[in-house]
C-alpha cells in the first residue's frame, strides 16, 4: 500500500447533524442532536433544579454535564461531569451554554473517559458558533499540552500555532500550584467537528475531511508518530497499526465520505511465546529517565513512584496497544517485528508508546495524594 499522511484535498463536506430544539425556545439548548444515521449525540433532560446534557462518546458510553451543579474552592461555581451511575467524575468551571464566553477549566481531566473532554469542548464550540460569541479564552489554573490537543479538534487560532501554544503553556506549573484563575490571552475561534457512527464499532470525526476515527473506542489519527494511524491510499482513508514508517496491519478502510468499505479486520495476535516477557531492567530505567526528563516538573515525583514498582512486559492488550495490567505496563507483542534496530530510533518508539500511560498513572497517583491530604 502506498500511503500518505492526511489531510489530502479535495475534502468532502462533513455530514450534517440534526439539531432538535423545543418549539417554545428555539434559541435555547438543543433537546437532541442526531447524526445522519440516527444516533443520538446529545440529549437534554432535567433532574430537580438541574439541567443535564448527555453526550455520546466514541465507544457509545455516555457522560452527563449537570449544569450549575456545585462549588469548587478554586474554580468557583461549576458544572459537574457525571457518569450514568451518578458518580461525579470531575467539576468544570460553569459555562453559560446559551452564550459561551470562555473555555472552562476541569479539576480532574485525567478522571474522564476517553473522548469525553473532546466531546465537551466540541459542544462548547458549536454553542459559541451558534451564539455568535467572540473568540473564547481559557480561564483557569490548568493549561496543559493535553488540553491544547483537545482544543485543536474544535477550535482554531488566527496566529502561528507554535507561538500561540507556547503562550498558552507558559508558566503552567506555577499557575497550577497557585490556583491562578487569570485568563490566558490566546483567542480560540470555534471550528467544531462532526462525529457520526456509520457502523456500531466505528466513529468517524469529520471537519477538514476525516480527521480521526475511533474503532471500538480506540482513536486513530494522522500524526506520523501515532501507532494507531490514519493514512490515505488514493481516495480512501485507512486505519492501520504502524511503527514509524512500517505498517503492521491495515484494520479498516473508509471511502472519502467516511463510509466503511468493509467490516474491520482483526489486529494480528501477539506471538504467544513472547507474552509475559519483560523488557530488560536497563531498558526500562532508560525509558523512565527519558519520560521524566520530558515531563512537567509537577509530574516527576509521581512518575518516579510509578516507575519504582512498574514492570514493562510484552503481551496482547488488543487495540489499546499499551495498557496497565496490575503493576505491569503491557506492550503489544505484534509490534516487535516492526521495531527499528537502531538504538536511538528504538528508544524513541518505546518512549512514545509508554509515555502517555506512565504520565496518566503518575497524575492519578498525585491526585489521590492531594485528595487524601484534603480529607
Amino acid at each position: 500500500m502506498t500511503a500518505e499522511l492526511l489531510p489530502c484535498p479535495p475534502m468532502p463536506a462533513p455530514p450534517r447533524l440534526e439539531w432538535i430544539y423545543d418549539e417554545h425556545d428555539p434559541q435555547g439548548l438543543p433537546r437532541r442532536i442526531l447524526d445522519p444515521h440516527g444516533n443520538v449525540l446529545l440529549r437534554r433532560d432535567r433532574t430537580g433544579d438541574h439541567e443535564r446534557l448527555w453526550l455520546r462518546l466514541p465507544d457509545h458510553r455516555q457522560i452527563a454535564l449537570v449544569l450549575d451543579a456545585a462549588d469548587h474552592a478554586v474554580l468557583g461555581r461549576c458544572d459537574a461531569v457525571v457518569s450514568p451511575e451518578g458518580e461525579t467524575l470531575a467539576l468544570a468551571s460553569a459555562v453559560d451554554w446559551h452564550h459561551p464566553t470562555s473555555i472552562p477549566a476541569l479539576d480532574r481531566p485525567g478522571a474522564l473517559p476517553p473522548g469525553a473532554g473532546t466531546a465537551i469542548l466540541d459542544l462548547l464550540a458549536w454553542r459559541a458558533l451558534r451564539a455568535g460569541s467572540d473568540p473564547l479564552r481559557y480561564r483557569g489554573p490548568y493549561p496543559s499540552a493535553a488540553l491544547w490537543s483537545a482544543l485543536e479538534a474544535s477550535f482554531r487560532v488566527d496566529e502561528p500555532v507554535a507561538r500561540a501554544q507556547a503562550r498558552f503553556l507558559a508558566g503552567a506549573e506555577q499557575r497550577a500550584l497557585a490556583g491562578t484563575m487569570d485568563t490566558i490571552d490566546v483567542a480560540f475561534h470555534p471550528a467544531p467537528h462532526v462525529r457520526c457512527w456509520p457502523r456500531p464499532r466505528i466513529c468517524v470525526q469529520h471537519r477538514a475531511g476525516i480527521e480521526r476515527i475511533h474503532l471500538d473506542g480506540h482513536a486513530f489519527d494522522p500524526a506520523p508518530t501515532s501507532m494507531r494511524r490514519l493514512q490515505r491510499d488514493g481516495d480512501d482513508v485507512v486505519a492501520c497499526i504502524a511503527v514509524g514508517p512500517t505498517i503492521v496491519a491495515e484494520l479498516l478502510r473508509l471511502d472519502p465520505s467516511g463510509e466503511p468499505r468493509d467490516e474491520p479486520s482483526p489486529l494480528p495476535p501477539a506471538p504467544p511465546a513472547l507474552c509475559g516477557t519483560p523488557l530488560p531492567d536497563a531498558v526500562v530505567r532508560v525509558l523512565g529517565e527519558v519520560v521524566m526528563a520530558q515531563a512537567p516538573r509537577l509530574l516527576v515525583p509521581g512518575l518516579r513512584d510509578v516507575l519504582a514498582s512498574a514492570r514493562v512486559v510484552w503481551g496482547d492488550p488488543g487495540l489499546s496497544l499499551v495498557r496497565w495490567r496490575g503493576d505491569a505496563l503491557e506492550l503489544h507483542g505484534a509490534l516487535v517485528a516492526a521495531l527499528p534496530t537502531d538504538p536511538t530510533a528504538l528508544l524513541g518508539v518505546l518512549t512514545l508508546a509508554v509515555e502517555g500511560p506512565l504520565r496518566r498513572a503518575a497524575a492519578a497517583r498525585l491526585a489521590r495524594a492531594f485528595e487524601a491530604s484534603q480529607a
